[in-house]
Order: C-alpha cells, then sequence, then structure tokens
C-alpha cells in the first residue's frame, strides 16, 4: 500500500473500526503511529491539516541536549535527551546529523541562561565550563564527543565574522540536527507502507462519542465535505496548541503559548562554515542560535507570549524579524543582512501561571481525558520518541519501541528545486494534497527562494486538479508571509 491520499482514503474507507486512532499529525503522533503498527495493532492518524504544518514543522530544526535547560536545574529533562540523542542516531540515519556549537563567552555579556551570580565578569567562564562538563557526564560522552575550550585567535580563525570585542574565550560543544518535516512523513511512510498503517491529512474530527467500550469518530474530508464515521477502542490526541475535537474540547489540557520565529539567510553570510552558534544574551535575556541547514543559515529562535497569524498559520511579523536581525549585527560584523525568508511556530508548553514562556518548562505530560483516552502536551522535539512510547505503554500496558526507519535517503533526495519527478513521488508516497504541501514540508522550495518560490508555481499547481488551486496556494504563502499578494 503506497502512502498516497487516494490510496489512504480508499483503506479508510473500508474499514469501519481500529485498535488506536491517533489525532494530530506532528512528530509525536506520527512516531505513536509507526510504533503502535510495527506491533500489530490496526491504527489510523488523521490530521486537519497537513502533516507537520505545526510545531513539528517550524521547530529551530534540533535535537539538542537543551544545555539551556541547565541553569533552570532541569536535569532530568537534559538527561533524558542526552539520552534520546544515543537512541536517535541508530535510528533516524542521514536524518541525525552530528553538529558542532560555539558558545563565546564575551565581557559584560555573560550567558544568559546562568543565575546573575553566575555572569559575573570573573566566573563567567568558569560556570559556563561547569555547565558543560556536566553536559558531557549527563550524556556520557566519550573523549572526542566532550566540549573543547578555544582562545580568542581560534575563534577568529573558526569564525572570522564574530565579533572579537570583549571576547574573553569560547567552548565548542556537541549535539544534532534534523530536518522535522521530513522526519514526521518519513516515520507515517515506514508506519503506512511497512506496517499498513493508515494516514490522511485534511481529515478533521468533528465529534468523538463514546459507545459502550469504543469511541464513534465522525471526521469530515476537508478537501470534498465528505464526512466518514468509523470506531477505535483507543485514542491518542497530540494535537499541539489545539484543543480535543466536539464534546471533549471543554476536557482539553491547560497550556499555554510560545511564539518563535526564524530568519533563513542565503548561503553562509556570516561565515558558519558548517557549525551552528549559540549567541549568549539576547535584549531579553535568552539565548539564540544561528545555525546551517541545507547550504542556507537560520537564525532564531524569538520567545513571545503573543504571536502573529492563526494558531494553523503563524507568521514572524516585523518586529520579530528586527529583533533578529539586531542580534545578528550585535554578534558579526556585517552591515547589511538580507534573508530570504522566515517562518514562525507556537509551542504548546505546561501552563503555568507563575512564570514566563522562557522560564516554562519544556517537559512532556499525559492528561486521561477519559477511559482510553489520552492526551499529549508539551515536549521537546529531541524527546518524540520517547513521549510516544511511554504513551502508548500507559494506554496498552505493553511495550513498544521505534524500528530504525526506511526511505531515509529518498525523502532526503527531494530538490529544494522544482522538480516533477519529485513531485509524482510526493504524489505517490508522501501523501500530498495541495501544492504547499509539496513546497513547504517535502521539500523547502518555498523556504530557500524569494516570494516562496513564485516563479515555479504555475509549473507546481497545473499538477493538481483543485478548483482555484493557484489564488489558494498564493493566499496561504501570503498567510505565511512568504508572499506578498
Amino acid at each position: 500500500m503506497n502512502f498516497s491520499r487516494p490510496e489512504q482514503l480508499q483503506v479508510l474507507d473500508s474499514k469501519s473500526e481500529f485498535d488506536l486512532l491517533i489525532i494530530g499529525g506532528g512528530i509525536v503522533g506520527s512516531a505513536a503511529l509507526q510504533m503502535a503498527s510495527s506491533s500489530g495493532l490496526s491504527a489510523v492518524l488523521l490530521e486537519k491539516n497537513d502533516f507537520a504544518s505545526g510545531a513539528s514543522g517550524r521547530s529551530t530544526k534540533l535535537l539538542h541536549g537543551g544545555i539551556r535547560y541547565l541553569p533552570q536545574l532541569q536535569i532530568g529533562l537534559v538527561r533524558e535527551s542526552l539520552k534520546e540523542q544515543k537512541i536517535l542516531i541508530k535510528l533516524l540515519g542521514g536524518l541525525y546529523k552530528p553538529l558542532s556549537l560555539l558558545a563565546p563567552i564575551y565581557k559584560d555579556d555573560g550567558f544568559s541562561d546562568l543565575p546573575k551570580l553566575l555572569q559575573h565578569n570573573y566566573i563567567s567562564s568558569f560556570a559556563f565550563k561547569l555547565g558543560l562538563t556536566f553536559y558531557d557526564l549527563l550524556g556520557s560522552r566519550t573523549k572526542n564527543q566532550r566540549h573543547t575550550n578555544i582562545d580568542k585567535l581560534k575563534t577568529k580563525e573558526m569564525f572570522p565574522l564574530l565579533k572579537q570585542d570583549k571576547l574573553k574565550k569560547s567552548f565548542i560543544f556537541q549535539d544534532a540536527q534534523t530536518d522535522d518535516s521530513k522526519l514526521v512523513v518519513t516515520l507515517l511512510r515506514n508506519a503506512v507502507e511497512i506496517n499498513n498503517a493508515i494516514a490522511l491529512n485534511y481529515m478533521e474530527i468533528i465529534n468523538i462519542k463514546k459507545h459502550s467500550s469504543k469511541y464513534q469518530i465522525l471526521a469530515i474530508n476537508k478537501l470534498n465535505n465528505i464526512e466518514i464515521v468509523f470506531f477505535a477502542k483507543n485514542i491518542i490526541a497530540a494535537t499541539g496548541v489545539h484543543t480535543l475535537p466536539g464534546n471533549y474540547a471543554e476536557k482539553s489540557s491547560n497550556v499555554k503559548f510560545s511564539g518563535g520565529a526564524h530568519l533563513i539567510l542565503k548561503n553562509d553570510p556570516l561565515k558558519i562554515n558548517g557549525k551552528g552558534v549559540l549567541l549568549p544574551r539576547t535584549e531579553d535575556n535568552r539565548v539564540m542560535f544561528v545555525l546551517p541547514w541545507f547550504g542556507n543559515t537560520i537564525v532564531g529562535t524569538t520567545d513571545t507570549e503573543t504571536f502573529s497569524g492563526t494558531l494553523d498559520r503563524p507568521y514572524a511579523n516585523n518586529d520579530d524579524k528586527e529583533y533578529i536581525l539586531r542580534h545578528i549585527k550585535k554578534y558579526f560584523n556585517i552591515d547589511t543582512v538580507e534573508y530570504i525568508s522566515s517562518w514562525s511556530g507556537i509551542r504548546a508548553l505546561i501552563d503555568n501561571q507563575l512564570t514566563s514562556t522562557k522560564n516554562v518548562s519544556r517537559g512532556h505530560f499525559f492528561k486521561n481525558v477519559d477511559e482510553r483516552f489520552i492526551q499529549i502536551s508539551g515536549g521537546k522535539l529531541t524527546g518524540f520518541r520517547l513521549i510516544a512510547k511511554e504513551c502508548l505503554e500507559l494506554l496498552f500496558n505493553d511495550s513498544f519501541d521505534l524500528t530504525p526507519l526506511s526511505f531515509i535517503d529518498e525523502v532526503l533526495n527531494l530538490s529544494n528545486k522544482f522538480n516533477k519527478n519529485d513531485l509524482d513521488k510526493c504524489f505517490e508516497h508522501y501523501c500530498i494534497a495541495k501544492p504547499t504541501d509539496y513546497m513547504l514540508r517535502r521539500t523547502h522550495l518555498s523556504w530557500f527562494n524569494k516570494n516562496g518560490g513564485e516563479k515555479d508555481i504555475q509549473e507546481i499547481v497545473k499538477n493538481f486538479d483543485i478548483n482555484g488551486v493557484k489564488t489558494a496556494t498564493l493566499k496561504e504563502l501570503a498567510d505565511e508571509g512568504l508572499f506578498d499578494v
């Protein structure tokens, strides 16, 4: 069975009952589908928009251990993330990319997440080194994986545009990157084409009703407004920032939102040469990343309690962009910064009324919504496997695990320039339904080309049998802040 939308619709239409329904096609829901289906459960996943169109496709692309959470004493979260790195490197193939990161320490500008006492000029370097040493210990890292100290001269040699004024010394430490949206669709393709699961995008659940030991599910295909009814014995809701469907909405977990904007710079204008940089202090006392990504450069993220756009389509506003540009110029000797595109994501964090989003835990939690019905909230990208595993084991009282993924090279080789063969492959094996599914999440054509890849739109949209498809595509790109109408 191919992971194409027509085939998935046909199979769903032929079945009336499943062992498990997963609501939400982000990273955690997709991992849960892969694990559940590989264990022999009949499982279906429904996503009301496109897969990875929420936070799971709008992250900073880091599978990091969370060095910045050590000063917040979230030691368990850091240990968990570092342990996950060791597991994921064996499972994700090329979707797990080790990354070296520079942490520069400046006089009068210490690492912002450290307590104020430890940011004093005389002890900030020592305090940060101590934190990195603890980080390496928590991760049981071998000698060649541990952090190293580099002096000012070596820093300049490695990062020639990084400002040297007041630079005291730097550290290099190890973390990892991924391509979040491609990881999601790879998990789903494994679940569908190897394990015979069902995964469908643009299928919104209207209501859920309890019927004895089962749940009756009413869903609607948002592309043709056809309704479908089926039953599920168990439900996992991995809905991110969204509430539960229908009658269960009022039982949704309490979360707070954090907006995170990023810019993509063309090529390597900051001369980071394939390494990342952890900018130590923003004007609101946070950190920021500068990262290589497919030959371009990502800079971000902001951390704001308000955001522009909607929960489904947030975008980086002018204030977000100016904030990021100011910090690039603060730390790099560059007069003009040109960016290709921007994006914003909204994190769902554990709601704590007494603290800011900067200090809210990135840990996850489960809520028993009903008998055999669990909602997942919170969590970091790095912890996706563990979160899905814990939820399945809580629900089924059995063991589950993620197996090494197939089809990795194929998804990584999808070109970020329009290619008809790649588009056909996405129809057949990556369940695209709209041009933007292909342009934003199966490839990054719209992120890596000016004006959202406008020059290729005519060639792309003629492959979709949708009324008004070009107008709708341009509007969606405009909503994402990628195209000026």
